[in-house]
């Protein structure tokens, strides 16, 4: 037994940690016996003790872990936690709330939304909550709206079972405003910073182009009425989601994206998200070895059958800088999975063949903006220059695949 114990949030009691088989354990409250400890199980241990102790959830009204089975017969799936109540008129259990319980390092997105918004509409309880310790949401249905609203708070027990203690959040209001891409360099990057905008690298003459990229991309109360792509046909602009996707190195970048619907030849939807993020610099790193902290603009795909990112475009190495005229080239750099890195001349001859309207001089060409003006969807060079690099990060995925088959 350790002498060590955990601290849980909000001055939960302390969880004692036990040593079995070599390893570290957390007893379970509820099922009475040891769990191996994970940054997920503690999360989840946590919130049990914060349901009894501070909604008053009697312990035998909560499970943990509970298969979707349960429930329906060969339904898939399993629930971190379900708290439950009595029917009066059936005299049988049914969920109340279902919360899903994420480690502290894994951020609260879209993604992890939908994925207990499934458990939701399977389960049809009155609360849903997800949780990674640092960060609690909860959402019920609001009839009147027709969708999800997120909850003041979670409400007590008793409250709950009596059909009472739910009351929404006020709607979130966007006070955003459009940074001015002329101002001064100094301020601007600074706000850049704080927002995670611009790489810890990046040399200020960037900060111009950088700021006006933002205003455009990140403004929710402009939308563009089409992008002339040709890989896809655009279908609407869908505005900011929050969240996360991942690159072939195993790391990721999580935050607000822009993202538009679109769809391919068999008039199937799919997903393409756009962010500008800054990256930190680093020497010697465990994972990530020795990288330059460039500021990247992202181009991230959704296509049901994969979720990443298929260009990090390093803004800062590959954009040339002229007067107030801003063009964006590319070398082709491209990496396939697990099979590493693959010929930049490879890359640049495909896209010959499949997207030929991006090749000029034998490189990639993606546009020329000209920075002396605010960034309007409006402007055929600002439609141009994000269609084409929406265009690029398609192609970049037929290369994949091509070369993937290739392999097999």
């Amino acid at each position: 037994m350790l002498d060590r114990y955990l601290q849980a949030e909000n001055n939960q009691p302390h969880m004692k940690r036990y040593i079995k088989n070599g390893k570290e354990c957390i007893l379970c409250s509820k099922r009475k016996k040891l769990i191996h400890i994970t940054p997920e199980e503690v999360i989840r241990q946590e919130f049990v003790s914060k349901l009894v102790n501070q909604f008053e959830v009697p312990i035998e009204f909560i499970d943990v872990e509970v298969p979707l089975s349960y429930y329906q017969k060969g339904k898939r799936g399993r629930a971190d936690i379900i708290v439950s109540g009595i029917d009066p008129k059936l005299n049988e259990r049914i969920p109340l709330m279902v919360i899903e319980c994420k480690a502290p390092t894994i951020a609260l997105t879209d993604k992890v939304f939908d994925q207990v918004m499934s458990y939701d509409e399977f389960l049809e309880p009155e609360v849903m909550i997800m949780t990674n310790g640092k960060e609690t949401i909860s959402h019920s249905w609001d009839d009147e709206k027709g969708d999800y609203r997120e909850i003041k708070e979670i409400p007590i027990y008793s409250y709950l079972i009596k059909g009472n203690g739910i009351e929404f959040a006020k709607e979130f209001i966007n006070n955003w405003e459009r940074p001015n891409h002329k101002a001064e360099k100094k301020k601007n990057r600074e706000l850049l910073w704080a927002d995670g905008n611009i790489g810890q690298d990046t040399d200020i003459k960037y900060v111009p182009i950088l700021v006006n990229l933002v205003g455009l991309i990140y403004d929710e109360k402009k939308k563009t009425e089409n992008l002339e792509l040709t890989e896809k046909t655009f279908v609407s602009d869908g505005g900011l989601r929050f969240t996360t996707f991942g690159n072939a190195s195993g790391g990721g970048f999580t935050g607000d994206y822009r993202y538009f619907i679109v769809e391919n030849e068999n008039q199937e939807t799919e997903l393409v998200s756009i962010s500008i993020m800054g990256k930190i610099s680093t020497k010697n790193h465990p994972k990530y070895g020795n990288s330059n902290g460039h500021t990247l603009l992202n181009i991230a795909i959704d296509d049901f059958e994969n979720s990443h990112l298929s260009l990090e475009y390093a803004i800062d190495r590959f954009v040339k800088v002229e007067n107030e005229k801003y063009s964006f080239w590319h070398d082709g750099t491209l990496t396939v999975g697990k099979l590493g890195r693959v010929k930049n001349i490879d890359v640049i001859d495909f896209i010959k063949v499949n997207c030929p309207h991006l090749i000029r001089d034998n490189k990639i060409y993606l546009g020329t903006v000209d920075n002396s003006e605010t960034f309007t969807w409006e402007s055929e060079n600002v439609r141009k220059l994000i269609a084409n690099l929406i265009d690029y990060g398609f192609v970049r995925d037929k290369f994949r695949q091509v070369r993937k088959m290739a392999s097999t």
